[in-house]
């Protein structure tokens, strides 16, 4: 399944991000993932699920967006962008310092 990989990819990043923000426990993460990359939004969710467990993140909620090439999506507050496709963003990891 590609969602498994792309969770085991992407992981160590998502780890180093929390460390960095001094995180003790990640309680929510969301990201926009581009349509050509193939993944299914609620199996990608439920991939991190499994990687996360034993770790800072186990029990997060897991949102993830997919948007299509071309279409108009918001980076934050009002600052929009048009996808291409492959986007892997990190729009939000919040949870207790």
């Amino acid at each position: 399944m590609h969602e498994h990989g792309l969770a085991k990819e992407l992981w160590p990043q998502l780890q180093h991000i929390a460390q960095q923000k001094g995180m003790t426990r990640v309680r929510r993460l969301e990201m926009t993932v581009g349509l050509l990359h193939g993944v299914s939004a609620d199996f990608l969710a439920h991939s991190f699920e499994h990687a996360f467990e034993g770790s800072l993140f186990e029990g997060a909620e897991v949102k993830i967006t997919i948007v299509e090439p071309g279409e108009e999506f918001f980076l934050r507050d009002d600052q929009s962008t048009t996808a291409n496709g492959w986007e892997i963003l990190v729009t939000a990891i919040e949870g207790d310092s």
